[in-house]
């Protein structure tokens, strides 16, 4: 229990987090009598430094550490507790110190106001001029730097000696309006942006926003900035996405993208990748149109948290790269992005992947050896599992009658899956409750003898969201093509 308490700490927590330079970073930082007058604290990090990274619980207790870092003092765990909890604060503090540079614009206006509080006129107005030439000359600032010009510009101007406030033409003061105008249309372009997508997404949320929606766009008529322009086109389209606004957005986008600023090009591909999961699903979109937004999103690392990739990303650009036919970028991906996913889904994310690469490569008896051959424990997985198990039944299916019965025993057994099935809600399962029922109905068809090729037409109409829509309606063409005879059996092989 008391190794487990020690490494289940804060302290060894926050270390856990640093990389390796700002670990030693941190040791001399404590070395450093201005930073930190603990003289036990860098013998605490030193000791610590031995188990870093993964800090193995089994290998150390509070005790074992408090005699090598005070061989001659007496244990008690509320002194070991007080060292760490020091040490936690001091970690606090470094790592404030390590996030503002002494070169970025925020460490100048700091030391602006430190001059200005010491009566160091000359210093201030040169330091904090400094700082606004850098920002104003910046080809792409971000919208932390356009606050920051405001704080500067209000600096000066409010400075107890009167020639800023009285310098006729372009003074502080339009400059301050201007920088703090942008800010606010940035920041509250962006929080509306959010507002749209959790609509579209949480149906509680049936708040309206197109006032403010239209409050903003009078506040931002006549202004030029790249990133407005961006936000201009996605008001366009509060409720649903439409396939020639997306379109233009995605383009307008491509073509600014260099003008962005990091948090700005994550924003808008965020939103774009959204975008086109909602037109995918309802059929306005190809999957495989929205690979090179992923790869994007990939190459910028703006899909990595906290430096891991979800199961829905991983598993959409597989889809995509497979569906377009690009194996070797999938094989590739599959082998060297594995690595960023949860350790709990790694396997059956790996094996996913590889059995529908091999479906799509129309290796489908790799396929099923692969999808039988592993246990598959995420909940997401066993369910797209399912769906490609499906597909595999159904070109077993279209290539000899007599995998029927295979087909619909496991379409049966897949939707009475689904009714049964707790984990996800009705809307959630909605969309693969209806694949189901598409590919029993195509199934059935394509096994009519009086084949009515206006009802097979007629299957996908429908504007819901359905599971696998893409691959739906490439065998919905398939069906026709073989049952009217201009696609045969050796021609698919």
């Amino acid at each position: 229990m008391k190794s487990t308490s020690l490494f289940s700490t804060k302290f060894i927590g926050l270390l856990r987090t640093f990389e390796a330079d700002e670990l030693n970073a941190f040791e001399k930082w404590l070395r450093s009598p201005w930073c930190n007058r603990n003289k036990n604290l860098p013998r605490l990090v030193k000791c610590l430094k031995k188990y870093y990274p993964d800090f193995p619980d089994s290998k150390l207790s509070k005790q074992a550490l408090f005699q090598q870092v005070l061989p001659d003092g007496k244990y008690s765990s509320r002194r070991m507790n007080n060292l760490l909890s020091e040490a936690y604060q001091a970690a606090e503090k470094f790592l404030i110190f390590e996030s503002i540079p002494q070169d970025s614009p925020q460490f100048q206006q700091f030391l602006a106001e430190a001059f200005q509080n010491h009566g160091l006129d000359e210093l201030f107005f040169k330091t904090s001029q400094r700082a606004i030439d850098f920002l104003e000359q910046k080809e792409v600032p971000d919208v932390q730097d356009h606050l920051t010009l405001f704080q500067l510009h209000r600096q000066q101007y409010e400075h107890p000696h009167q020639h800023i406030r009285v310098k006729p033409g372009d003074s502080a003061i339009f400059r301050m309006e201007e920088s703090l105008d942008l800010y606010y249309l940035l920041e509250k372009a962006a929080i509306l942006n959010e507002k749209i997508l959790r609509k579209r997404i949480l149906r509680q949320e049936t708040h309206s926003i197109e006032p403010e929606i239209k409050q903003w766009k009078l506040l931002a008529d006549g202004k030029q900035y790249p990133v407005l322009d961006l936000y201009r086109l996605r008001f366009a389209q509060v409720e649903n996405v439409r396939i020639e606004s997306y379109q233009e957005l995605y383009a307008t986008f491509i073509e600014q993208m260099d003008q962005l600023s990091n948090r700005s090009q994550k924003t808008h591909l965020l939103s774009l990748i959204n975008d086109s999961i909602f037109l995918i699903k309802t059929g306005q979109l190809e999957i495989t149109e929205s690979l090179p937004l992923y790869q994007l999103g990939l190459e910028t690392g703006v899909l990595f948290h906290q430096g891991k990739l979800t199961q829905n990303t991983y598993s959409t650009i597989v889809i995509a790269s497979n569906t377009k036919g690009t194996f070797d970028y999938t094989t590739s991906f599959i082998e060297s992005h594995s690595k960023y996913l949860d350790d709990a889904l790694r396997d059956d994310c790996y094996h996913w992947a590889r059995a529908h690469t091999a479906y799509w490569q129309k290796n489908l008896a790799a396929c099923l050896n692969i999808l039988q051959g592993h246990l598959f424990r995420s909940a997401h997985f066993q369910l797209i599992c399912r769906v490609l198990n499906t597909q595999v039944y159904f070109d077993l299916y279209l290539q000899d009658r007599t995998y029927q019965f295979f087909l619909y025993n496991f379409l049966d057994a897949f939707e009475k899956w689904l009714n049964r099935e707790q984990r996800w809600s009705k809307k959630n399962k909605a969309a693969f409750l209806r694949f189901v029922q598409k590919c029993r109905k195509l199934a059935r068809y394509y096994d009519e003898i009086e084949f009515d090729n206006e009802k097979v037409q007629k299957l996908l109409k429908e504007k819901h969201p359905i599971q696998a829509l893409n691959w739906l309606k490439k065998k919905q063409q398939e069906v026709i093509g073989l049952r009217s005879g201009t696609v045969s059996f050796k021609k698919r092989e």
